[in-house]
């Protein structure tokens, strides 16, 4: 009888420490060390800056040091790729474009993660596309006659971009499909060489990041004809979007956002994401994205998370179309 109620204390004291709840890890201690933020390219680009902003924003937040880590190298993939694989504690995220998440995990064979190994915790920020031609090479006054003349003429054109599956690729691709134009590849090593040879009229056209080809539209050595997102915008207002003349196209931005790993807390997510977005939400975050070329855009985990979705399938359909869908 004794045995049988000592039992029933013991299964009963089971029950209720079970039904308190404990300490969360994610909600109380973190961050309690240092959090290093990957990179994966170099030093200096939008995305590296970007990094360093939200590292001093999140430093001030929590009391602890957040810190970068360039791990550049094999088209922004092996910094990804330490990201991935490191432990989901909280103590290791990526900021790392489209490019890294979303387009290599379709294109590259030996990839040694997928899209589903990372967990979003916010978008940061969009890089608009402008599509520019060598007005010595094709002289034509706006979208409209570019598109005209590339239908009378299918293949005779060349654009340049910064290498082969890359988003400046992809964009040419979605372009062709959904205008019904023809125009010929060729592809260079980055998309600053990519630029230099518009420049230098080695090609014909190309749709390229914008900042880096304003002061050449300002010279007049390159003429700007749409923009790839859906909407104008700031630096070139006069500009009309691709999406204006060929409505199926939807629009296409080059985000930049940050991950943890797959199965990092959630309550650690929640805490970055939300400090991120009110951080950029902010004038101050909004100013300092615009100096490094970049428009702040905020969003929640789960915001993020869609559009990650979204572009996987949309780019799947167009890496497929073209052959290039890794197997």
């Amino acid at each position: 009888m004794m045995l049988h109620r000592k039992l029933a204390i013991v299964a009963a004291s089971a029950v209720l420490a079970a039904a308190v709840p404990t300490p969360s890890f994610g909600q109380d201690n973190w961050p309690s060390r240092t959090v290093t933020i990957i990179v994966p390219n170099d030093p200096g680009t939008g995305t590296d800056l970007g990094a360093r902003l939200f590292a001093a924003a999140w430093s001030k937040e929590f009391g602890q040091s957040f810190v970068v880590e360039n791990v550049p190298g094999a088209a922004n993939t092996i910094g990804a790729a330490k990201a991935a694989e490191s432990k989901p504690d909280g103590y290791t995220l990526l900021h790392a474009p489209l490019s890294s998440i979303v387009l290599a995990p379709l294109t590259k064979k030996d990839l040694s993660y997928s899209t589903d190994d990372f967990a979003p915790v916010g978008q940061t920020g969009v890089a608009s596309n402008t599509l520019v031609v060598n007005p010595k090479k094709l002289p034509v006054a706006n979208f409209q006659e570019l598109l005209d003349e590339l239908k009378k003429n299918p293949g005779k054109y060349n654009y340049s971009s910064g290498g082969a599956g890359g988003l400046s690729h992809l964009m040419h691709e979605l372009l062709m499909t959904d205008a019904g134009v023809e125009i010929t590849h060729i592809p260079y090593t980055s998309s600053p060489e990519a630029t230099r040879a518009l420049v230098a009229g080695e090609v014909d056209l190309a749709i390229i990041s914008t900042t880096p080809i304003l002061p050449f539209v300002e010279t007049g050595e390159l003429k700007a004809l749409a923009v790839a997102q859906s909407d104008r915008i700031a630096e070139l207002p006069d500009v009309p979007s691709i999406h204006e003349i060929v409505p199926k196209y939807e629009g296409v931005s080059n985000w930049n956002g940050i991950f943890a790993p797959k199965g990092t807390d959630p309550a650690i997510i929640d805490k970055l994401s939300t400090t991120l977005v009110a951080y950029l939400e902010t004038q101050e975050g909004k100013d300092a994205m615009a100096k490094i070329g970049v428009l702040a855009a905020p969003s929640s985990a789960a915001d993020f998370s869609a559009l990650v979705k979204k572009d996987t399938e949309t780019w799947h359909g167009v890496i497929e179309g073209i052959g290039l869908l890794a197997n």
